[in-house]
């Protein structure tokens, strides 16, 4: 018996005319596309009755519903689903049915995970951490870079620009369930196979969708089992799916027609170049027959060819704080193998040392799920995070660029100009260079593409001719923002590296390659955002003597010509001298620059140098608690609070309070710290007339205001004669600011001395030695070497 002949309907006839002109296609296309002969078509489109079979079928290859071609209700069944009506309790049976009999096979395919570098398989349940979505697709949204950088306000908001913190995030179940057909977009390692694999396992156990039966298909395979045009066929494939576990097609069939079954697409980028075309048709009416059944499709973020119609599109997010210490503490147990109690533990002290300040580089990369496990991993293998940065980097790098991929036996495709990974390296670290340099963090398509041009002319085993054609371009472009995620859109056309941190380690293998990009480097000493370039440069380079040796120079002609500054110098190193300790004579000049520097302060201190003692802690570690240094820390402090009391009487009498009792306690131990017994009797003497600090505040204000003053010049002159310390240095504005600039630069050399790959001990002794000197000093210390 044949089917019953369709016409189009007048508006049907519209849109299908609309998407033949989209698709740039002639009647007679169509025709050939579907390998039918062209008058089926004519009488389509001329609203004459088609066979039903045909009619379907041109309307799939349109992307049209066929159903609203015809002017149907869109619940009318597809002839290939069962003629038989099931009653709903008798459905509802089948559905138990067949999940039980699926149960087995969905926990086999989805409960493990193998895992990057990780011999056993790891149970999904065991390390699974739910995953937060973005409604908004932040490559599509409309900004500008002006917009951008009003958010880009610190370094460490990198990764949150572009929507991250103007939406609110959604949990990942609470997507899916709001939209019966969802398309889950992610940078690369981001989650998503583990999400869909999670879908799965709570389908089966009933926990989330319990009305529906779970089908877990990675596209790829799918795509590669397809030996034919007709095997490309996605109610066949889950069939014989549902075939494997005992599920009769009839079965499968009326299942799908009635909606019943939550099937999820893992993969779509995955699929070789030459079959996308054909599994986008195949996945385009598979979705629009079978529309009742919920779907839910994977693809990386930059792949937007593959779009659905009726399909909403949301961006995974990547981990906050809260899903990366989860994340770790399962890893901890579930893939380290330890006891969860030694587990919890060392999860605890990886997350406490992940939020040191000096490991910012390595919490950027932390919020991408894959590269979260291989950090784990080094952690526990290195027992901290005691990999150098640009191993980090590098190792981070060749997870993204092909390790990810290899792992899973995904083979990606060549563009046209014959780019391999050593020459897309070298791309990237151009392109960083060149960014970078310019200060551009975020840059327009158009300008991208054009330094992408530029750089591949520079580069060997690059076909000249092909690289001529802008399509070349943006095929790379596409390929390092799909394929690797290195590159992202973080608006419409605007593009930015996707960790700040990795331009940077781009930028400093660049400088590395050309030794005028690294005198070029050193103009940029004083700036802020270079310092991590420069450690990562001088941990690169075969040998840094020439490089740590200039940096050297530049920081001594800084406050060269200052005089009050030399003189300061000179004091410092004078000082530094006479106190009997172990530690080098730079960390003990470092540690008296800081305690100047913060007894100077007139009111509350905010603090000069970013962390107090950084200069000192990297030269040496903590000498803060060494007894010779103790109490002059203790007088200094005395000072600092001196300072301050005068600015806190004026505001608020709690904050007055507060200071007084800090001023108290600095001085009582300085004094219990005192060796020597005519300054012991001295500061005791001073200390008997100052009036009780808690008995009245009053009282002691009244006093402060009108004795502190002399009662501060006193001590002074007790530190200045006893202690050689106390002095009004008095610095102007400038010189303070210059001073600031002359601290940081020295800490960021004491940095590069301590990541370079290779220095001779020659040039590191005599560049520690001379560190904090005045110029005169420094010479004296030279000459002693030659």
């Amino acid at each position: 018996m044949t089917s019953q002949g369709l016409r189009a309907s007048a508006e049907g006839i519209r849109a299908a005319k609309t998407a033949l002109t989209d698709k740039t296609w002639s009647q007679h296309k169509l025709a050939t596309a579907l390998g039918i002969t062209r008058q089926p078509v004519s009488k389509f489109f001329a609203g004459e009755s088609v066979s039903r079979s045909c009619f379907v079928q041109i309307c799939q290859q349109l992307g049209l519903s066929w159903q609203k071609v015809a002017g149907l209700p869109e619940d009318v069944a597809f002839e290939a689903t069962p003629k038989a009506q099931f009653k709903h309790t008798d459905l509802d049976t089948l559905v138990r049915e067949v999940r039980q009999k699926r149960q087995d096979k969905i926990q086999d395919q989805c409960n493990t995970l193998q895992m990057l570098d990780i011999a056993q398989t790891v149970q999904l349940m065991e390390i699974y951490t739910d995953i937060n979505v973005l409604e908004k697709i932040t490559s599509l949204q409309w900004r500008e870079i002006s917009d951008l950088l009003k958010d880009f306000n610190s370094e460490s908001n990198f990764n949150q620009l572009a929507g991250y913190k103007r939406q609110r995030k959604l949990p990942g179940l609470e997507a899916v369930s709001r939209h019966s057909k969802l398309m889950l977009l992610g940078k690369p390692g981001s989650g998503k196979t583990i999400f869909l694999q999670y879908l799965a396992i709570e389908c089966n156990k009933g926990e989330f969708q319990a009305n529906r039966i779970a089908t877990f298909i990675k596209v790829k395979e799918f795509a590669e089992d397809a030996k034919s045009d007709s095997q490309f066929n996605l109610l066949n494939y889950i069939s014989e799916e549902f075939l494997s576990c005992g599920v009769e097609k009839e079965s499968t069939k009326i299942l799908l027609a009635e909606g019943k079954l939550l099937i999820l697409l893992d993969g779509l980028d995955e699929v070789p170049a030459e079959k996308v075309d054909k599994l986008t048709i195949q996945i385009r009416r598979f979705t629009q027959t079978f529309y009742k059944n919920q779907f839910v499709i994977s693809c990386r973020i930059a792949a937007q060819k593959y779009r659905f119609q009726g399909f909403t599109e949301v961006e995974v997010a990547d981990f906050d704080q809260e899903q990366v210490e989860v994340f770790a503490k399962n890893w901890f147990v579930t893939v380290a193998l330890n006891s969860r109690e030694d587990g919890e533990a060392i999860g605890n002290l990886f997350i406490n040392q992940l939020h040191l300040p000096e490991n910012q580089h390595i919490r950027e990369l932390a919020v991408t799920p894959i590269l979260l496990h291989w950090i784990c991993l080094v952690f526990q293998v290195k027992d901290g995070f005691s990999l150098s940065p640009a191993k980090l980097y590098e190792q981070a790098l060749n997870i993204l660029l092909f390790r990810w991929d290899e792992m899973r036996g995904i083979k990606r495709d060549r563009v046209g100009c014959n780019l391999n990974l050593l020459n897309k390296k070298k791309l990237l670290c151009q392109l960083a260079a060149i960014t970078f340099e310019r200060e551009d963090y975020f840059f327009e398509k158009e300008k991208l593409l054009q330094m992408i041009a530029h750089s591949l002319d520079t580069l060997e085993g690059i076909d000249s001719e092909a690289n001529q054609l802008q399509l070349d371009w943006e095929a790379v472009l596409k390929v390092i923002e799909v394929q690797e995620g290195l590159l992202v859109q973080r608006a419409q056309g605007i593009y930015s590296f996707s960790h700040l941190t990795l331009q940077k380690y781009f930028t400093a293998r660049k400088i590395v390659e050309n030794s005028q990009s690294a005198k070029n480097l050193i103009s940029h000493m004083t700036e802020k955002r270079w310092q991590e370039v420069f450690i990562l440069t001088v941990s690169m380079l075969s040998n840094s003597d020439k490089m740590l040796q200039t940096m050297k120079q530049k920081i001594d002609l800084l406050v060269a010509s200052d005089e009050r500054l030399q003189y300061f110098l000179t004091w410092l190193h004078q000082k530094s001298s006479s106190v009997s300790t172990n530690y080098k004579a730079a960390a003990v000049r470092a540690f008296y620059l800081v305690c100047v520097e913060q007894s100077s302060c007139d009111r509350p201190c905010t603090f000069v140098y970013t962390s107090g003692y950084d200069l000192e802690y990297a030269l040496v570690g903590n000498i803060a608690f060494d007894p010779h240094l103790a109490l002059d820390e203790f007088l200094f402090s005395t000072v600092a609070c001196i300072n301050e009391l005068d600015f806190a009487f004026e505001h608020s009498l709690n904050d007055a309070l507060d200071r007084a009792h800090a001023f108290a306690i600095a001085f009582d131990e300085a004094i219990d710290l005192v060796v020597d017994p005519k300054l012991k009797q001295v500061l005791q003497k001073l200390k008997k007339q100052m009036p009780p600090i808690d008995s009245n505040l009053e009282n002691f204000r009244d006093w402060w205001q009108y004795k502190g003053k002399m009662w501060g010049e006193q001590l002074r002159n007790i530190l200045i004669k006893y202690r050689n310390i106390g002095y009004y240095w008095q610095f102007s504005e400038q010189q303070k600011e210059l001073l600031r600039q002359y601290y940081d630069v020295n800490k960021l050399l004491v940095d590069c001395l301590n990541s370079a790959a290779y220095i001779t001990p020659r040039v590191r002794q005599e560049i520690e030695e001379t560190l904090l000197l005045a110029i005169a000093d420094i010479e004296k210390v030279r000459n002693s070497y030659y």
